[in-house]
């Protein structure tokens, strides 16, 4: 999965790149164990991108110097994000570059935001350099942000001088289908070294008596490991060890059925080339527990056909993910749909839709005969952890190996906020700094290995930045999926929630609840977390 890959990146740019290694020894290996027997095209939907996770590929810059910019050319930039009546009334519009964090306050806080500053400014000219810091100016956060400027003594005139705060437009959210960006992150890890294996599904994870790990996949194969991290999404079999490591493979594989809660409710998604919004959009029903959300990304290179290639609109497709109530629990049919399948479900939800009195711009992809890429999807939910992490402690007589989580499989989440890929890619950029801090590369014997001794000391640390922060970002949105569903029990309410939106973006320039998790720089708390560290020893 995508957490795994942007892993094995981190740990790639921390280890074989940033470390002192030497010349004499072959670099660090590191394994990607993917259940999967193969990425294929098509597959899994599409994602957005925001810029606290984009943050994370941009730091791979030895690594994965083009990362950045592939990513963004295989996706398409959210240039507004609108909130919407299912009638296609607008109940709120603000711009995407809102949630972008501002250079300016965070400039000289650390080295990382000083750096991007300074990469900006070194790909111009002398003369073309004021033209090109006033285009990542203008003023912002609503109402608010415009008094708040008066107040400092800004002008309220002005919309591209420096009176605006200055943002990092390379980290502007995107859309982009999700096979295409597993495609890149993993061309990327072979380009670096990174050892891929397919078709290795877990089936149990057992301690030795050593402080390792043998892992007993699906295929008959096993693979003994000194560190172990799962990044196996909510049906995590690591997640399994960490709460309960143990020697005994028949206990292990008592856990191994365990399946998350059906939430009732059910996603219909997939893409159409149709006429598209530039932005990302939020249509919700006023009558019946549904809600959407429509976004473009582009159409593969390989899919444009030579004499469209001048045509905008045959370059771009559009995303939709419509959530509905489905009280029956039906994991048989949770799948990627054949054309037969997708085109009637799709055609009976748009009948159904139409019926509900949806507009006719959200029902023109589920009828479209480019329609492609769907899956239907139950979403499910399940607890996240306090500990994400086993073994390496001071009694190392229990002889139980080393393991650690990240993604959904410590913090499943619900899709209302957008931020579950992003909290991944956090906590993989988070993980790596941590380790090469604490866990530098072993000097000793011919193999490239790392120092585990202070395994817990960085686990530690990990755990302190990256529980609450999960926490706060992912309950914020199963709160606004909560709202979502609540908007059709009730008249006064929906009434109450669309003019609170209007609201919110009039004051603040976007929601609020968005701000935290996309404006987050996870380098910046890492630096902040190891020299508080510091200061206290």
């Amino acid at each position: 999965g995508i957490g795994g890959l942007v892993l094995a990146l981190c740990l790639d740019q921390q280890y074989n790149q940033n470390s002192k290694n030497s010349s004499s020894k072959p670099p660090l290996p590191i394994h990607v164990y993917e259940s999967t027997s193969a990425y294929t095209a098509n597959a899994g939907g599409a994602i957005g991108l925001y810029p606290n996770g984009l943050r994370v590929l941009q730091n791979l810059n030895d690594t994965a110097p083009k990362l950045l910019s592939q990513v963004r050319e295989a996706g398409c930039d959210y240039i507004y994000r609108r909130w919407m009546r299912h009638d296609g009334l607008e109940v709120a519009v603000a711009r995407e570059d809102e949630l972008l964090p501002d250079l300016d306050d965070e400039a000289g806080d650390d080295d990382v935001e000083t750096t991007a500053a300074t990469a900006t400014a070194t790909t111009t000219t002398a003369a073309d350099s004021s033209t090109t810091a006033d285009a990542d100016r203008r003023p912002r956060r609503g109402s608010f942000g415009m008094f708040s400027n008066r107040l400092s003594g800004r002008s309220l005139l002005s919309t591209t001088t420096t009176s605006s705060p200055r943002i990092e437009t390379e980290l502007q959210s995107l859309g982009i289908r999700r096979w295409k960006y597993q495609q890149v992150l993993y061309e990327a890890c072979i380009e670096a070294g990174i050892k891929i294996h397919f078709g290795k599904r877990l089936q149990t994870a057992i301690t030795t008596n050593d402080s390792k790990t043998v892992l007993h996949f699906k295929d008959g194969s096993k693979v003994t490991t000194s560190l172990l991290i799962g990044a196996d999404g909510i049906n995590s079999k690591v997640r399994n060890y960490v709460v309960n490591p143990t020697s005994d493979e028949e206990k292990q594989k008592s856990l191994e059925e365990f399946m998350p809660e059906y939430t009732g409710v059910t996603c219909l998604m997939g893409c159409a080339n149709v006429p598209f919004m530039r932005g990302i959009c939020f249509p919700s029903s006023a009558t019946s527990k549904c809600h959407a959300c429509y976004y473009p990304t582009k159409v593969p290179k390989d899919e444009v056909k030579e004499e469209e290639d001048n045509a905008d609109k045959d370059k771009y497709e559009m995303v939709f993910q419509i959530y509905f109530p489905s009280p029956i629990e039906r994991p048989d049919t949770w799948r990627t749909l054949t054309p037969d399948e997708a085109k009637v479900e799709c055609q009976e939800l748009a009948k159904k839709l139409r019926e509900d009195g949806w507009d006719e711009q959200f029902l023109a992809p589920l009828e479209s005969q480019s329609l492609k890429g769907v899956l239907r999807v139950g979403l499910r939910s399940r607890e996240a952890l306090d500990v994400w992490r086993v073994g390496g402690g001071e009694d190392e007589s229990v002889g139980v190996g080393r393991a650690v989580l990240l993604g959904d499989a410590a913090h499943p989440p619900v899709p209302y906020i957008g931020q579950g890929a992003q909290m991944a890619m956090e906590d993989a950029g988070t993980l790596s700094l941590l380790l090469g801090h604490f866990c530098p590369l072993d000097g000793d014997g011919d193999a490239t290995t790392i120092d585990l001794s202070k395994f817990q000391d960085a686990m530690e640390v990990y755990e302190k930045l990256r529980v609450p922060r999960t926490k706060t970002v992912l309950g914020s949105s199963v709160q606004l999926g909560k709202t979502q569903q609540k908007r059709a029990d009730s008249i006064l309410y929906n009434a109450w929630r669309e003019f609170s939106i209007k609201a919110q973006v009039w004051a603040y320039g976007t929601l609020p609840v968005m701000r935290p998790g996309a404006a987050f720089n996870y380098h910046a708390k890492v630096e902040e977390a190891l020299k508080e560290l510091e200061t206290t020893l």
